[in-house]
């Protein structure tokens, strides 16, 4: 006996309800699929389905039998379709997603290359500051910032990173005085990023230790770019990645502030479920942004 065929033939009966169907599916003869059944069920030692001229049933030995072997016939054929994707130019769709700000500002010239290497994969974009459920969202691949990569439930791999600091513009400073230390942040002007891994708090190194510092801010905001103009318009200070405010530090329009105390850098880490380590479609995009931002670095 095939015991996976057997397996496959159960499965396509029980959901389909027919060996017809199953037949079809499978393409082979009823007959052949009555066959698998029974020959599974002599092995298990117990009935699977009942059937009638009408209809056929799941015994209870067979629906929990359905509900064990179906995922695990599901993840059989994904990996055999990821292996054989290996072996072919990768095809199909592929959905990423990015923040607003890095997605913005660093994936178009990335995007063009991979178009150019591989124009049968059909890439979606989604920028977003919102963090993304990789298992439940549809979505292959994220782009992640973070001072520290996730939890071994995901495959991260670095692919750039960034220094987070303070940034203010020469007018305000003028105005308000340069803070020395993180202290001397409680008589500024604060703007926030307001973001559910950041607790309403700022990150520092004080004396060789990460600390995080809860201020009072003049307001907030869940978009990096407007925070990154009000700061440009001399409307106060705000913590952000240096590849976020690199447009508008070219410029002058903002400067660095106590950049003695920023944490180390951030990660920017290109990151999927492990159910996709033998995607092509995810490897060659995750393998090319990694050689594209080692030649073309962020700020």
């Amino acid at each position: 006996m095939n015991k996976f065929d057997a397996m496959r033939a159960f499965c396509f009966v029980a959901e389909r309800g027919s060996f017809a169907s199953a037949a079809d599916e499978m393409a082979v003869s009823a007959t052949m699929i009555s066959r698998y059944v029974k020959q599974l069920e002599q092995s298990l030692g117990c009935l699977l389905l009942k059937r009638n001229t009408r209809k056929v049933y799941l015994t209870d030995a067979g629906n929990q039998y359905l509900q064990q072997i179906r995922p695990l016939l599901h993840k059989i054929n994904q990996v055999e379709q990821q292996v054989s994707e290996l072996a072919h130019e990768p095809a199909g769709k592929l959905t990423i997603s990015a923040s607003i700000e890095f997605g913005g500002l660093y994936l178009a010239p990335l995007i063009d290359l991979y178009r150019e290497k591989f124009p049968r994969v059909a890439l979606e974009f989604t920028l977003s500051n919102t963090p993304v459920d990789l298992f439940d969202s549809g979505v292959d691949l994220v782009f992640r910032v973070a001072p520290a990569l996730p939890n071994a439930s995901h495959i991260a791999q670095v692919v750039c990173t960034s220094r987070l600091s303070l940034w203010a513009s020469p007018a305000y400073l003028a105005r308000y005085g340069m803070p020395e230390k993180p202290e001397d942040l409680h008589q500024h002007k604060l703007l926030f990023f307001k973001h559910s891994i950041r607790k309403e708090q700022w990150l520092f190194v004080v004396e060789g230790e990460q600390k995080a510092i809860k201020f009072h801010w003049d307001w907030m905001s869940d978009n990096g770019r407007l925070l990154n103009e009000a700061a440009a318009h001399d409307m106060g200070i705000i913590q952000a990645p240096s590849y976020s405010v690199a447009p508008w530090v070219e410029k002058g329009l903002l400067v660095e502030v106590i950049p003695t105390y920023s944490i180390k850098p951030l990660t920017i880490s290109a990151i999927y479920p492990h159910r996709y380590d033998l995607s092509n479609r995810v490897k060659t995009f995750v393998e090319l942004a990694k050689g594209y931002f080692k030649d073309n670095p962020v700020p």
